[in-house]
C-alpha cells in the first residue's frame, strides 16, 4: 500500500512533479510492483488527480473515504475489508524504493521471533551530528534483539559524554505489519507522546505493540523538498546511463608492482616518498604473524605509525572497516599517510575498504555495489602472503554488510602498489594453500565460460588458467616454483575478471559466507563440485586436483538450515545481477530459478 496525499506542507504537489518524464508517485508505484514481492499493490489516494494518474499507467488506485491525520490510517480503512496477511507501507516520496530493503523488512516475519512480531520496519545507520540532530531526522533505538524502544526527532540518546561511542540510527519509512495490528492502530485514539513527536510509530510502542527493526544502508532519496527532486533527476539520469556490464570499460589497473624473492625488503624504501609529515603509515597485519618479530623488524615502522594485527579467521564486515576507521580518526589528527595490508584476501579487501572509508563519509555498507564510491582513497599498498584469491589487483573489496555480501566495486578500490614477495607464502597449510588456490582456477573457469569473455580477459585467464593446472597437476615443481608460479596465477586470474565477471560458483558461496560464515576459498570448492552442469570440464579437472592433493571438502552444511536461512542465501545469492549475466546470459532468471538454487544448495 503506498499512501498518497496531495498536499504537503514543505513541497506542495510534490507527487505529481515530473521525474523523467512520470510523476514521481507513478515512479514510486512501478518500482514496489518491479520487486515482484507482492500479491497487490495499490496507490491509496485522497486526490482524484493521483488516483487518475495511477490508472492511466494501468496501476491499481483506492480513494480514501475519510480525512486522515497519516498515512498509516488511510491505508488502514483502504484494507479493512481485504482478506490479507501483511501489509506494507511504501512511502509515496520514495521512487527509488529498493527490492532489497522490501525484503529485509518482510523476512523479519520469517525469523526466529516473528510470533512476538506486530510490525516490522527499516532503520540505516548515520554518522553525521547534521543528520543526527536534524529534527526532520527521525532516530530509533532498538533493544539487543533490535525491537524499537522509542522514535524522537532528538538525538537519542543525548551524548552526555561526548567520547561515548554511540551508533545512531534513522528511521525508515517503510512498514510491514500484521493486519490485526495496523486495525489496532486504525480504531486507537493518539497519545500524548505521538502528539509531542508527530511520529505516527509511537503510537504502537503507546499500546504496547512490538516493531522489530531491520538495519538497511540501501541510500534511497526522499522527496521532501524542489531540491530532493532535482538531485533525484540527475540520479535517475545517471542510472540510464550507466551499465555494470558496459561494452568498453575504461578500468585502472595496479599503477606500480614489484615481485621477486625477498622484495618485501623494498618496502620502506617505497613508502618514503609517500610518508606526509605528522601522517602515520597504518599496517592491517594478519594476526597469524603477530609473534613473526622477523617480518615486523622488515617492515621498519617509524615516528607514530601503529601496526594493527587483524585476524582473518572470518570474512572482512563493514562495521569491522567502520570500527578501524573509526579508532583511527579518533587516535590520529592527521589523515594517515597510507594504508598497508598484509595478508591474505580477507586482509587485503580490509585494507582497501579502510583505505576507501578515510576519505568517504557513512558506512562501508553504503558503497557496497558498483561505482558508488565519489572520493579518492588515501594511499594504500598490498603485501599478498597467500595467492589466488586476486585481490592484490582487483577493483573490489568484498565485505559483508547487514543485508548483503557485495565488494565495494570502485575506481579507487585497487592498490597503488603491490609488493609480490613469493617467499612471504612459505607455510601457509596445505588445505588454505588448495582452496584459495582453487579460487584462482575457478575465477578462469568462470571467466572463460562467460558471456562478457574477450580477448583482454581471455589471455589472462588463459595463462592463469595453464598455471593452475601446472601447479596442481604436476608433480615436478619445486616448491619455489610452485610458490612463483601461484603467485602469477593469482594475478593473471584477478585481471581475467577485472574485463569480465565471475559466475555461478562465486554468486551461491556469497550465500554461504552470508549465512553460514564459510570462507570464500573453501565456499567456491564446496560448491564449485556440484557445478558439472553448467562448468563440465572446469569441474571434471577440480576433482582431480582434488583427489591428486587428498583434499576433503565439507559436505551436509546445509543439512540442517531453516526456511528462513536457505531463503536469506538464496536472496543474497540472486541479488549479484552481473554474474548470472556472465554465467548465462541475459535471460539468467528463467534458468537459475529459486527452485534450481534450492536444489543445488540441498546437494551441499
Amino acid at each position: 500500500m503506498i499512501p498518497a496525499r496531495y498536499g504537503a506542507s514543505r513541497f506542495p504537489g510534490k507527487l505529481m512533479q515530473d521525474l523523467g518524464g512520470k510523476p514521481v508517485i507513478v515512479r514510486t508505484y512501478e518500482a514496489t510492483k518491479e520487486t515482484e514481492l507482492f500479491d497487490e499493490v495499490y496507490v491509496v489516494t485522497d486526490s482524484e488527480v493521483i488516483f487518475e494518474e495511477i490508472e492511466l499507467h494501468g496501476g491499481k488506485a483506492i480513494m480514501s473515504k475519510k480525512e486522515h491525520d497519516c498515512g498509516t490510517d488511510r491505508i488502514a480503512e483502504a484494507v479493512e475489508g481485504m482478506d490479507v496477511d501483511i501489509v506494507v507501507n511504501v512511502q509515496g516520496d520514495e521512487p527509488f524504493t529498493s527490492k532489497s530493503g522490501l525484503q529485509q523488512v518482510l523476512g523479519v516475519f520469517k525469523g526466529p521471533d516473528a510470533d512476538k512480531i506486530d510490525l516490522a520496519s527499516l532503520m540505516t545507520e548515520i554518522y553525521d551530528w547534521k543528520e543526527i540532530s536534524d529534527p526532520n531526522a527521525v532516530k530509533v533505538i532498538v533493544d539487543k534483539d533490535n525491537f524499537a524502544l522509542y522514535f524522537s526527532r532528538s538525538p537519542i540518546p543525548y551524548p552526555r559524554d561526548k567520547n561515548a561511542a554511540v551508533q545512531y540510527y534513522k528511521h525508515k519509512g517503510i512498514y510491514a505489519f500484521r493486519k490485526e495490528a495496523l486495525m489496532d492502530f486504525y480504531k486507537l485514539p493518539m497519545r500524548t507522546l505521538e502528539a509531542a513527536e508527530k511520529i505516527e510509530c509511537i503510537r504502537f510502542l503507546e499500546y504496547g505493540k512490538n516493531i522489530k527493526m531491520a538495519i538497511s544502508n540501501t541510500q534511497g532519496i526522499e522527496i521532501d523538498t524542489p531540491e530532493d527532486l532535482v538531485r533525484a533527476n540527475k540520479v535517475l539520469k545517471e542510472d540510464k546511463g550507466i551499465s555494470v556490464n558496459n561494452k568498453y570499460r575504461n578500468f585502472p589497473m595496479v599503477p606500480k608492482v614489484v615481485f621477486g624473492r625477498g622484495c618485501f625488503d623494498q618496502l620502506p624504501s617505497i613508502l618514503a616518498p609517500q610518508r606526509k609529515d605528522k601522517a602515520p603509515f597504518i599496517y592491517l597485519v594478519d594476526d597469524v604473524f603477530k609473534d613473526n618479530e622477523d617480518l615486523i623488524n622488515r617492515m621498519n615502522l617509524r615516528f607514530n605509525d601503529k601496526l594493527i594485527f587483524v585476524s582473518a579467521e572470518e570474512e572482512p564486515k563493514t562495521e569491522q572497516v567502520d570500527t578501524i576507521v573509526k579508532n583511527i580518526k579518533s587516535e590520529f589528527t592527521y589523515r594517515p599517510s597510507g594504508i598497508i595490508g598484509v595478508g591474505g584476501g580477507s586482509i587485503l579487501d580490509l585494507s582497501k575498504a579502510v583505505s576507501i572509508m578515510l576519505t568517504n563519509k557513512g558506512s562501508a555498507a553504503d558503497y557496497q555495489g558498483w561505482d558508488l564510491v565519489k572520493n579518492k582513497a588515501v594511499y594504500h599498498v598490498g603485501v599478498p602472503t597467500i595467492s589466488g584469491t586476486g585481490a592484490e589487483v582487483s577493483r573490489t573489496t568484498v565485505l559483508t554488510g547487514p543485508e548483503k555480501k557485495l565488494g565495494i566495486n570502485s575506481d579507487f578500490t585497487p592498490f597503488d602498489q603491490v609488493v609480490l614477495d613469493p617467499d612471504l607464502t612459505v607455510g601457509v597449510p596445505k588445505n588454505q594453500w588448495f582452496y584459495t588456490g582453487m579460487d584462482c582456477f575457478i575465477h578462469c573457469v568462470e571467466s572463460l565460460n562467460g558471456t562478457f569473455l574477450n580477448e583482454f580477459s581471455k589471455s589472462y585467464g588463459e595463462k592463469a588458467y595453464d598455471l593452475c593446472k601446472e601447479i596442481f597437476m604436476n608433480g615436478n615443481l619445486s616448491e619455489v616454483e610452485s610458490r612463483g608460479k601461484l603467485m602469477m596465477a593469482s594475478w593473471h586470474g584477478g585481471m581475467s575478471i577485472a574485463y569480465s565477471q565471475v559466475g555461478v560458483a562465486h554468486a551461491m558461496s556469497y550465500g554461504l559466507s552470508y549465512v553460514l560464515g564459510t570462507k570464500h576459498g573453501v565456499g567456491n570448492c564446496i560448491v564449485f563440485d556440484h557445478l558439472e552442469e553448467y562448468y563440465p570440464e572446469g569441474v571434471r579437472i577440480f576433482k582431480e586436483m582434488r583427489k591428486y592433493h587428498n583434499i576433503d571438502i565439507p559436505q551436509g552444511i546445509c543439512d540442517n538450515l531453516t526456511d528462513y536461512q536457505m531463503d536469506t542465501m538464496i536472496d543474497i545469492a540472486l541479488s549479484l545481477v552481473p554474474l548470472w549475466e556472465n554465467a548465462l546470459g541475459e535471460d539468467w532468471q528463467q534458468i537459475m530459478t529459486r527452485d534450481k538454487l534450492r536444489e543445488l544448495y540441498l546437494k551441499m
